[in-house]
């Protein structure tokens, strides 16, 4: 039955197979085991050396301790021990479960996510470096299934030392009182999420080829940087930050834990982690959303879900053709639309104008960091725009016109793209600035959204003027350039101790000039966008002018006069 089984899957996923044959040898399956195997005798034998063996306190005890008992420096923590009439150390066996459940969750969120995408990206990255993944491209399996054989193929000895871990996992979830319906929405919780992060591994993969062996420390590493500070934000059990800041919260699974230390119906003041305060304060344009399970789990996986959705049209993009653009135009235009009105949701979760204005302030980065991401996903090769540059003049003969080819043709460049995206951006936020009740506040607020998102677009025509140079390194010399003009301004500021108040104009000119306007006057603010508009133009003419240098014919260069 065994050897139906993975003939089956052999023909259904070869890819899957391949993967496995060169990882689950005797010596590695000996080696996941012994690590799963003795890594749980260790954590269970670490929490039976926190049970009480004598008098004293304990987190696990039931009592309070005594008036006249002497002092102990964790007094107003721990309870006082006592035994019941048979001399048992009495005890809150359901605390003790949770908490060995919490830290196997824990434990294998930081594996999965983090060793996972380590393991996928260094594998593509390795075929790519040997020129296997050119042969993979060669066969006539569809990106998704190769892609899909490694997602469970690549990370499979992971998988098993997880999988080893799972009975005991689910014994202390139950011996702690946690329904198996919520055990199991966990579950899928945390394999929705595996299955961004995978394909969001695989996406940065396909697209960053250039850097190389720094490919998966750079990815794993960013993981492991919001896996963390995500998880400490999440056990410390305070209230939501009621930014939008939220919203990245719900990309790491264990933001549902809460609901599954709440089921256990014990005290928080004996938990103290995991506090369902956080859930229930989250709002998304003004509903708490999150307060129902059922809602609350279903809405994190939907959200997973178009994020995963959108990550693998990059990957069936990109997988087949190297020099393809990571998104078409229209993909970019939904993309942004999508990314704006969710993270516009978490901008209203508190009425006070201040906060709000803060939360305009965060969204306005966002977006700005978004539409850079969108910026050099669209913007394709030199040689690809060159040869659109020279048969631009037939796009009319062809049944397509010049201005449609340059909307939504993969071809062109990408300057009037980012300015629909833009322009997108602007008609679902800035209608929501003058809605909300900012008060003194709602003509900065609007300025400021509206200076962010001109010096996106001074910024994208900057990098498509860059990608047009003739060296071998125009990417990076685009992201370089644009890095440098985003972060060496603030430097100067911090140096010379400039603030926004004493000079917003020049605030109005950086990455965040939202932080400026509520100091600024009118003719600051004409000035501002008059200077920002007259760079567009020459930058604009100037990319034209490469155009049509780059589109002239190797004829019409040699005909004299």
């Amino acid at each position: 039955m065994i050897v139906t089984i993975i003939d089956r899957l052999t023909e259904t996923n070869p890819q899957i197979m391949r993967e496995w044959q060169g990882r689950l040898t005797p010596k590695n399956i000996s080696i996941a085991s012994v690590i799963s195997l003795v890594g749980q005798l260790l954590v269970y034998l670490y929490y039976q050396n926190l049970l009480p063996v004598g008098r004293g306190f304990s987190r696990y005890c039931t009592a309070n301790p005594p008036n006249n008992n002497d002092y102990h420096p964790y007094r107003g923590l721990l309870k006082y021990c006592i035994q019941d009439l048979n001399g048992e150390w009495m005890i809150i066996s359901r605390l003790w479960w949770l908490d060995i459940f919490t830290f196997l969750s824990i434990s294998g969120i930081f594996a999965l996510l983090v060793v996972g995408t380590y393991q996928l990206i260094a594998d593509l990255s390795g075929e790519e470096r040997r020129g296997t993944l050119n042969f993979i491209r060669l066969s006539p399996q569809p990106a998704k299934t190769i892609f899909i054989g490694k997602i469970f193929g690549v990370p499979i000895l992971l998988y098993l030392v997880c999988l080893l871990a799972l009975p005991f996992h689910l014994g202390a979830g139950l011996l702690a009182g946690i329904p198996l319906s919520l055990i199991l929405a966990f579950y899928g919780v945390l394999i929705a999420s595996c299955a961004f992060f995978y394909h969001a591994a695989l996406s940065f993969a396909l697209a960053t080829p250039w850097l190389g062996g720094f490919q998966p420390w750079l990815g794993s590493a960013t993981v492991l940087f919001f896996v963390f500070y995500s998880t400490i934000f999440t056990l410390s059990g305070y209230g939501g930050s009621r930014t939008p800041f939220d919203w990245l919260i719900l990309f790491n699974p264990s933001f549902v834990l809460p609901y599954l230390v709440k089921s256990t119906f014990l005290p928080p003041d004996a938990v103290r982690y995991l506090g369902i305060s956080q859930i229930f304060d989250l709002r998304w344009y003004g509903q708490s959303l999150w307060q129902s399970v059922i809602m609350g789990i279903s809405l994190i996986l939907l959200n997973f879900a178009l994020c995963t959705y959108g990550l693998t049209r990059i990957i069936q993009r990109r997988f087949h053709n190297p020099l393809a653009t990571l998104v078409s135009k229209p993909q970019s235009y939904w993309m942004m639309g999508c990314f704006s009105a969710i993270s516009l949701g978490f901008v209203f979760q508190t009425l006070q104008p201040s906060y709000i204005f803060d939360n305009f302030v965060i969204i306005s980065v966002f977006v700005a960091i978004f539409g850079l991401l969108i910026l050099f996903a669209l913007t394709p090769p030199r040689q690809t725009i060159q040869d659109w540059a020279r048969y631009r003049h037939l796009q009319g003969k062809t049944g397509i016109s010049l201005g449609k080819a340059v909307i939504f043709g993969e071809k062109s460049p990408s300057t009037l793209a980012m300015a629909i995206n833009v322009a997108i951006a602007i008609l679902l936020i800035l209608p929501a600035i003058f809605i909300a009740p900012l008060h003194q506040y709602k003509l900065a607020t609007a300025a400021g959204f509206l200076l962010a998102m001109n010096m996106i677009l001074v910024y994208a025509a900057i990098a498509q003027l860059l990608m047009l140079a003739s060296t071998n390194k125009r990417a990076l010399l685009a992201a370089t350039s644009i890095g440098i003009l985003i972060i060496f301004p603030f430097l100067c500021f911090a140096v010379l101790r400039v603030n926004p108040s004493q000079s917003p104009l020049l605030w109005f000119f950086t990455f965040l000039p939202i932080a400026a306007t509520k100091y600024a006057t009118f003719p600051s603010f004409a000035l501002a966008i008059f200077s920002q508009w007259l760079g567009l133009t020459l930058v604009g003419w100037q990319i034209n002018r490469q155009l049509n240098r780059l589109g002239a014919s190797a004829t019409k260069a040699l005909i004299p006069g």
